[in-house]
């Protein structure tokens, strides 16, 4: 199995190419037999690219390319794209909801417009500034 990011036809020949030359002939006939199998992909690989194309116009609309994974019986597939941002290593699981009166939220107003954080951010940095205290 191989995959690849083809922009073209050019691109997609090559990857089909290479996953189809992993193939190693036993015989003299063999070798004979996939020499014509090598050339009739050859002639076959524009028209698969066309159809491959056609069949997610959409993606390759959008993204200018496709990502393909060619499987060892030549099957040809489009890698499924990931969705959303990846995890953060230390991820933030819980959520907290405070409320705040007027004068509280002020000061957290200006506390984050001096020191340019967000407002969950600022509250972060406050809890660990607690931390260092060790309460």
């Amino acid at each position: 199995m191989r995959e690849g990011r083809c922009y073209n036809q050019k691109d997609f020949q090559v990857l089909i190419l290479q996953e189809f030359s992993r193939c190693r002939p036993q015989s003299p006939e063999e070798t004979a037999k996939l020499q014509r199998e090598y050339l009739k992909l050859m002639d076959d690989a524009p028209r698969m690219w066309e159809e491959f194309v056609e069949k997610h116009k959409n993606i390759y609309e959008r993204l200018g390319y496709l990502d393909v994974i060619i499987h060892d019986d030549l099957r040809v597939e489009r890698k499924k794209l990931s969705r959303g941002r990846p995890k953060e290593e230390k991820s933030k699981s819980h959520r907290i909801t405070i409320r705040l009166d007027d004068e509280l939220y002020e000061l957290l107003q200006k506390y984050c417009r001096a020191k340019n954080v967000s407002e969950s951010e600022a509250i972060r940095e406050l809890i660990m500034e607690l931390k260092k205290r060790r309460y």
